[in-house]
């Protein structure tokens, strides 16, 4: 089985109304959406949004049905001048930014006795991709690609300083506020992840204002990508 996540109901609603032989199952408060998507066995989850609400639904996607792999969708803010509006990310590294114990001597986003950047798996990278192509083919004009660093705190980036900071101490393509947790679950169980993300806003004094119209318009997107990973695998 493969466990699909988003912050949203925006962001999986398309991805549920899709599931055939579908079964719906209530753990730690949160709905679980089992069924099929061609002859593949997915769960769909809106795990809302923080680091600490991803953590949970992405374990207990792992535990309780057995997800051999996992796919985090959604929107997030651009950290660099080159991504606009409607742009996609997909994850090649994921990191905590808001983890701090340099105290200790450690770098920002680094616990003890883990990788700083924890890697998406590459095959998921591949697949994702080559949905990304796929679907830009199909588009007039369509979005710029970047694979790069999804950094992930549980704050909305919106203040200039801080966007400056994450990308010279992480070289962060965008942020956003579960992708980071969801790299790290999936790495101490050994299970394979990625991160798909369409920019919402430029992550600077109109990120709310841009991210709340953006929202709706970008879940065909999404999940179009999602469906098209989904295939490659």
């Amino acid at each position: 089985m493969i466990g699909i996540l988003g912050a949203l109901d925006e962001e999986v609603n398309l991805i549920r109304e899709a599931l055939t032989d579908r079964i719906t199952v209530e753990k730690a408060g949160n709905l679980f959406h089992c069924g099929k998507l061609g002859k593949m066995e997915v769960s769909v989850i809106r795990c809302g949004i923080g680091k600490v609400n991803a953590a949970i639904c992405t374990q207990i996607l792992i535990d309780r049905f057995q997800c051999e792999k996992i796919i985090f969708g959604g929107v997030a803010g651009a950290l660099l001048m080159g991504l606009g509006q409607g742009d996609v990310v997909i994850s090649s590294h994921v990191v905590q930014f808001d983890i701090d114990l340099t105290a200790f001597g450690r770098r920002h986003g680094e616990l003890a006795n883990q990788d700083r950047l924890i890697a998406a798996d590459p095959g998921l990278i591949e697949a994702a991709t080559r949905a990304f192509d796929q679907l830009s083919e199909e588009m007039q004009n369509p979005p710029a690609l970047m694979v790069g660093t999804i950094v992930s705190g549980d704050s909305f980036i919106s203040d200039p300083a801080t966007i400056k900071w994450l990308q010279r101490e992480f070289g962060a393509a965008c942020t956003e506020m579960e992708g980071g947790s969801v790299g790290y679950t999936c790495k101490i169980n050994g299970i394979p992840f990625v991160i798909i993300r369409i920019m919402s806003d430029k992550a600077g004094d109109k990120a709310v204002e841009e991210f709340d119209a953006f929202l709706s318009k970008s879940s065909e997107m999404l999940c179009k990508l999602i469906l098209g990973t989904l295939r490659r695998l």
